[in-house]
This record gives structure tokens, C-alpha cells and sequence, in this order.
């Protein structure tokens, strides 16, 4: 589906069609939409129209959304990783409490977008349009990540004296 025949998907069936035909909704229109926890990942969605849709708890991963009009969408808890958003319009998006990964935000504007509670790694906010007035937080550290590298540098050290002892006999 290119740019030039873009064309109003009707319901969420219409979309879930398109998508096990065709890899690509360039240009399609899926304004005021629900949405809601639909995966869209590996999807050529350039230009496409998601204004005013539901995509709480979707994920959207590997996917080309340059100048997507996303303009008042509810992103609330998305995952959205490796996605170029370049150029793209998040004016007034509810990004409550999701997560971003290695995404692009050239030219996006995030003018009013709410981001209370997200979390992100691996994205230049600064070369946003407009980046949103609350950056949001880097993507936590789960508690036992430190415990697990200390583990496995103590099995590493212990390995290397069982080595070291075998040798010597």
C-alpha cells in the first residue's frame, strides 16, 4: 500500500487482515481506532494515519512509522522498540508508563504528549522537534542484575583456581 493509495481501514478485522496479507500500511488511515494490544512488528507504516486510536499495551518493534500521525493516540504501557518515528507526530499522545527502546525521535514532536511513568534507553530525545516536557526515565536495572554479574564473577574466579590447581598436580 503506498502513500498515494492510502485508504481508511474500517475496524480492527480490516487492519489484522491487511497485516497477514502485506508487511506494509503505508499511508493507511486507522484514526480513532481500537487497537488496543495489537503487535505490530516488522511493519512498513510510513505516513500512517493513528490519530485519536487505542494502542494501550500494544507493541510496535522493527517497524517504519517516518511521518506517522500519531496525534492524540493512547499509547499508554506500549513497547515500542527499534521503530523510526522520524518526522512523526506524537502532538498530545498518552505515552503513560511505556517503554522505549532504540527509537528514532528526529524531527517527532512530542508537543503535550503525557510520558508520567516511562521509561526509555537508546533514544536522543534532543533531536526531537519538540521533545515531550517530561523526558522519560532510563529503563531500570532490575534489582537482581548486580547479584547476577557478582555470581558469575565469583564462578569465573573459582573456575580459574580449579584450573590453576589441576595444572599443578
Amino acid at each position: 500500500m503506498s502513500n498515494e493509495s492510502s485508504h481508511k481501514l474500517e475496524s480492527r478485522q480490516q487492519v489484522e487482515e491487511t497485516m497477514r496479507l502485506e508487511r506494509d500500511l503505508s499511508g493507511a488511515d486507522l484514526s480513532g481506532l481500537d487497537l488496543a494490544g495489537i503487535r505490530l512488528v516488522a511493519m512498513d507504516m510510513e505516513g500512517i494515519n493513528l490519530s485519536r486510536s487505542d494502542l494501550d499495551d500494544s507493541t510496535i518493534a522493527a517497524a517504519n512509522m517516518e511521518g506517522a500521525n500519531l496525534r492524540g493516540a493512547q499509547m499508554r504501557r506500549a513497547k515500542i522498540t527499534a521503530v523510526n518515528l522520524e518526522n512523526a507526530d506524537l502532538t498530545e499522545a498518552d505515552l503513560t508508563g511505556s517503554n522505549w527502546f532504540a527509537v528514532n525521535v528526529d524531527g517527532a514532536d512530542f508537543t503535550d504528549a503525557k510520558t508520567t511513568d516511562a521509561n526509555a534507553s537508546a533514544v536522543d530525545w534532543s533531536e526531537a522537534k519538540v521533545p515531550p516536557a517530561e523526558i522519560p526515565d532510563p529503563i531500570p536495572i532490575p534489582p537482581w542484575v548486580p547479584a547476577l554479574f557478582v555470581g558469575i564473577g565469583m564462578l569465573f574466579v573459582v573456575a580459574i583456581l580449579l584450573i590453576r590447581k589441576r595444572r599443578r598436580a
